[in-house]
C-alpha cells in the first residue's frame, strides 16, 4: 500500500535551505520528503495518515487484555466479523492443456493464472467490475481456458470485495480451491460487562461483542475462539498530521540533504601548510536528537513489546 507523504512541499519549503533546494532541484526534494516520511513511520511504528484498513486476528475470550489494532487513533470501526466460511469455489478443469493453475485474491481483484506449455496467462477480475460473487463466478466461467467457478450455499449476492485478501496463490487444478468470507458481524456492547462472562461454554457466543478505546486502538470484548477467525475493518489516523510530526519530517529531510553533501570517502585533506581530518562517518546512522524529541510522544511501543 502506497502511503501519502507526511508533509507537503509547501510545509517543507518553510525551511530556507529546503526552499533553495526546491528552486534548484524540486524532484530531489520530493524524493527526500518521501524518504523522510517512510523513515518517520518506521521509527514510530505508525502510519499517521487517515487510511482504511482490514486486519485479521485470532479470537478468544478477551476480557481484561485488549486486542490491539495496528493503527490509531481509530476514527471508525465499520465491521467486526467472524466465522469465515467457504463462499466461492474456483477451479481449472483442463489439466491436459494446463500444467499449473492458481487462484488468489488481492485487495482489489480476483486473480487467476494458468501455465500452458510454458506460457503464462493471467487475468485480474476487479471487484468494482464484478461486485457480487455471482457476477464474479460468471466472469471466471467466461474466461475459457478451463476456468470454472461456483458460488457456495447462499452467498451469490454477497460482496466479492469481502473475500479475504492476500491469501496467496493456491493450486486451482484437481478440484480447485474454496475462497472465504467472514459471515457473522459482531456488534459493539451497549452495556458492560456483557452478561455473565464465565457462563456455560456452549452459550458464550451469545455474549460476544466489543468496545473500543479509539485513542489507543485497544479493542476490549469477547470474540469467538479460533485462528485468524476475526476480521476488523476500520479507519484510523489523523485528518491533519500533528505539527510535531510534520516538523520532525522537515528536520529529517534537512538532515538527509545535508548528509548527501558530505563526501564520506574523504578522511583527511591538506590545505597549504595546514591540514584537517573529517569525523568518522562509518557509524550506524541514527535520528538526530531534535527529530527523536519531536517524535517521542508518537512512538507506538506496543509493536516492540508485543510482537
Amino acid at each position: 500500500m502506497s502511503l501519502p507523504d507526511l508533509i507537503t512541499n509547501s510545509r517543507a519549503t518553510q525551511n530556507a535551505t529546503l526552499a533553495s533546494l526546491n528552486s534548484s532541484n524540486p524532484g530531489y526534494l520530493a524524493s527526500l520528503i518521501t524518504a523522510a516520511s517512510d523513515a518517520v513511520r518506521r521509527a514510530c511504528n505508525r502510519d499517521f495518515s487517515q487510511i482504511s484498513y482490514s486486519e485479521y486476528y485470532s479470537g478468544g475470550i478477551y476480557i481484561r487484555e485488549p486486542l490491539r489494532l495496528r493503527q490509531f487513533p481509530v476514527l471508525e470501526i465499520t465491521r467486526v466479523a467472524t466465522n469465515p466460511r467457504p463462499a466461492l469455489l474456483v477451479q481449472n478443469v483442463d489439466n491436459g492443456t494446463n500444467q499449473r493453475a492458481t487462484v488468489e485474491t488481492t485487495a482489489t481483484s480476483l486473480r487467476v493464472t494458468r501455465i500452458a506449455s510454458a506460457a503464462t496467462i493471467s487475468n485480474d477480475l476487479p471487484f468494482t467490475t464484478y461486485p457480487t460473487l455471482a457476477l464474479m463466478a460468471s466472469a471466471v466461467n467466461a474466461l475459457g481456458g478451463g476456468w470454472s467457478a461456483q458460488v457456495i450455499d447462499q452467498f451469490a449476492n454477497w460482496p466479492a470485495a469481502d473475500l479475504k485478501p492476500l491469501q496467496g496463490a493456491v493450486m486451482a487444478l484437481y478440484g480447485g480451491r474454496q475462497l472465504e468470507l467472514y459471515t457473522e458481524d459482531l456488534q459493539p456492547f451497549i452495556t458492560w460487562p456483557p452478561g455473565d462472562p464465565w457462563g456455560e461454554e456452549a452459550g458464550y457466543q451469545a455474549f460476544c461483542g466489543w468496545r473500543l478505546d479509539d485513542e489507543t486502538g485497544e479493542l476490549y470484548g469477547r470474540l469467538p475462539r479460533g485462528q485468524l477467525n476475526v476480521r476488523i475493518d476500520y479507519t484510523a489516523g489523523f485528518a491533519t498530521i500533528p505539527q510535531a510530526v510534520q516538523e520532525a519530517a522537515v528536520q529529517l529531510v534537512l538532515d538527509l540533504y545535508n548528509a548527501g553533501l558530505v563526501n564520506t570517502t574523504l578522511k583527511s585533506a591538506k590545505l597549504g601548510a595546514g591540514s584537517f581530518q573529517l569525523k568518522d562517518q562509518t557509524q550506524t546512522a541514527v535520528l538526530s536528537g531534535k527529530v527523536s524529541m519531536l517524535l517521542a510522544p508518537y512512538v507506538d511501543y506496543s509493536k516492540v513489546i508485543f510482537r
